[in-house]
């Protein structure tokens, strides 16, 4: 009888954690942007099917580049500094510097591959930086069709794809981590002025800076797939320079930086403890 009963209730636990999971199951429903301003509203969380602005936040660091969003944190660069700044997006608050670049002297599009960051120059180089969240140079990595002043750099699939040129129109080529050009124009010359750029898990999506647009290409393909007019941009100087999506959705639970355990490590951490409690019960009712 008792094992009967502790079966049944190792099979109703099983269905709840099941359950539990698929329910609370993350999309990536939000893709985030900054202004190159230093205005209030500067930062914005905008619902990806939609174009509305559904949060700001403001930045008063400067003139903004590149950002990174992992779970509630944003990376954030700006002109005229080698400095990684950081805010939490719920309270929009000033937490300082994260980290620096060594030796940079103005930093622009930024992106994460789950432990490191992959950081543009904004010096006039072609160069891109791939940085530890303590701030040590781990490598730094030539982008060959990268004229100067590059804005829109992403990791995804192991890659890097980086545009040509500050608000170029010449489309993203795609590089291996090692700066090999791999697939030029995979997306192809876009006739806007492109800037950032992210990846939300199955698409690329990139600011078309001056028209207040996502343009949203094929991860796999490079191809076009839809237009997404954003509204509710409110600020003075409503230019959406660079692009993040949420990388603890993208990627899973990051080994890098972050502020609390994401909604899926809750969950692991409530179901081992579930799991332990009723492994318990069960020996010491076998022992009695």
């Amino acid at each position: 009888m008792i094992a009967k009963v502790n079966l049944r209730f190792l099979a109703a636990l099983v269905t709840v954690a099941a359950s539990f999971f698929a329910c609370g199951a993350q999309a990536q429903n939000f893709i985030y942007g900054n202004s190159a301003s230093s205005i209030p509203g500067a930062m914005y969380k905008i619902d990806a099917a939609t174009g509305v602005v559904v949060k700001t936040c403001p930045q008063s660091k400067g003139n903004g580049r590149g950002m990174v969003v992992v779970s509630n944190v944003v990376y954030f660069t700006v002109t005229s500094s080698g400095n990684i700044y950081k805010t939490n997006f719920n309270t929009c608050s000033d937490d300082g510097i994260a980290f620096a670049v060594p030796g940079a002297s103005s930093l622009s599009t930024i992106a994460f591959d789950g432990t490191n960051f992959w950081i543009g120059d904004y010096a006039g180089s072609n160069k891109a930086f791939y940085v530890s969240p303590s701030g040590v140079l781990l490598n730094t990595v030539t982008l060959a069709n990268c004229t100067g002043n590059c804005d829109g750099l992403e990791f995804f699939n192991g890659k890097l794809i980086s545009n040509r040129g500050d608000a170029d129109t010449a489309g993203y080529d795609l590089y291996s981590t090692a700066g090999t050009l791999l697939t030029p124009a995979f997306i192809p010359a876009t006739g806007f002025g492109a800037t950032g750029i992210a990846f939300d898990g199955t698409n690329l999506f990139v600011s078309d800076i001056f028209n207040q647009k996502l343009q949203v290409y094929n991860g796999t393909t490079g191809a076009f797939v839809k237009t997404v007019t954003i509204t509710g941009m409110t600020s003075p100087n409503n230019v959406l320079e660079d692009l993040s999506a949420d990388y603890s959705i993208v990627l899973g639970p990051p080994t890098g930086p972050q502020i609390v355990p994401t909604l899926n490590e809750w969950k692991l951490i409530l179901l081992a403890g579930l799991l332990a409690v009723m492994a318990l019960v069960v020996l010491r009712r076998r022992r009695s």
